[in-house]
């Protein structure tokens, strides 16, 4: 239902730009487009939009408000009228909220949406305003999710996504003429994970769960120190979290590249016989490691830990042999599962190599 039909009783003003004389309107404030109730009766203004609401709507959800209310206050047009400290986006993004019950009506996180969304958040929770910000939460957690296994599913979707981006950009007339090579189409449509860590402290919120995955986020956007690009990437962080983002991210590929270098000793699977194929397991992780080495290809292979080792995993099995890698199924797949063991240990890890416990 949208906010015309759910307040029938509350009719929205006139808009008009000429006085009674047939002159222009020059008066210094503006009445808000949607926001301005005919029976309103607390006019709230932010620079020099007003607001004219509900005292009764505002108090039911908000105890910031009531007791704001409470207050004695200056009258404008007869009516109690409250300066506000936020701009008039601000107020419109959380009017907006409490005048469509309560719902935060954007369906996905994007460059476009963020801004919206980090008003309600904000001003959610200033006012005290309790399930906007369980919703937005709750969508910040979905979107980067605190399991592996959602991660690793999410990643899946985002891939197909790009895949067709990318497909969709290659086939464009002149599409790659003028484009910046280090540009990403994933850069234009997901919202930067820097900004969330950002907005997520500045509304009090600490949970490691609900960090670590962002930092991790970041991390995979972050393959140099120094310059332009550091500063772009890290600018909405405050410096503590520049400084724990710094030090995990030296963790994480430290870790990566530590497992990567060394060939492990695989141990006999419960065959009888008990067997392993030495020979072939150890030249099939001599090919895993070449391709794990940074700088190797044109591409900088310590960037994304995590999906890096997935995707050797489709290169360890049946293809092995094909490619020449004298190696049973059933070793093949002890080595599949140290690495699977190993994403395991990387992402509980996270929240430690981020100082996020």
């Amino acid at each position: 239902m949208d906010r015309e039909s759910s307040q029938p009783d509350r009719k929205r003003p006139r808009l008009s730009t000429e006085d009674e004389d047939g002159h222009a309107d020059v008066k210094p404030f503006a009445n808000h487009p949607t926001l301005h109730f005919d029976d309103g009766n607390v006019v709230l203004r932010a620079g020099r939009t007003l607001f004219c609401v509900h005292r009764s709507v505002l108090s039911k959800h908000s105890t910031v408000f009531r007791d704001l209310f409470e207050q004695p206050h200056e009258r404008f047009r007869g009516l109690m009228h409250v300066a506000m400290e936020e701009t008039a986006e601000e107020i419109e993004a959380l009017l907006d909220v409490v005048y469509d019950g309560l719902r935060v009506d954007i369906e996905e996180f994007t460059v476009e949406t963020f801004p919206t969304i980090a008003n309600v958040l904000r001003m959610a929770t200033k006012y005290r305003i309790e399930r906007p910000r369980e919703d937005i939460v709750a969508r910040i957690r979905a979107e980067w999710p605190s399991t592996l296994a959602q991660h690793d599913a999410k990643e899946t979707r985002v891939r197909a996504h790009l895949a067709k981006i990318y497909r969709d950009a290659e086939t464009a007339p002149g599409a790659r003429q003028g484009q910046n090579p280090d540009a990403s189409p994933e850069d234009d449509i997901i919202v930067h994970p820097a900004a969330v860590i950002a907005l997520l402290r500045s509304c009090g919120y600490h949970d490691r769960d609900l960090l670590f995955p962002l930092f991790y986020a970041l991390s995979r956007t972050t393959w140099q120190f120094g310059g332009r690009t550091l500063g772009h990437h890290l600018a909405p962080l405050a410096q503590a979290d520049v400084e724990r983002f710094v030090v995990g991210l030296e963790q994480l590929r430290e870790a990566h590249i530590s497992f990567a270098m060394v060939v492990p000793e695989f141990a006999p699977p419960p065959t009888n016989p008990p067997h392993f194929c030495v020979p072939g397991a150890t030249r099939l992780w001599q090919t895993i490691m070449l391709r794990m080495m940074p700088g190797l290809h044109g591409v900088q292979r310590t960037r994304e830990p995590l999906e890096q080792w997935r995707d050797v995993v489709p290169l360890v099995g049946p293809s092995s042999q094909q490619n020449g890698v004298p190696i049973c199924n059933l070793c093949a797949q002890s080595v599949v599962n140290r690495i699977q063991g190993f994403r395991q240990y990387l992402w509980a890890e996270l929240p430690v190599f981020f100082q996020l416990t």
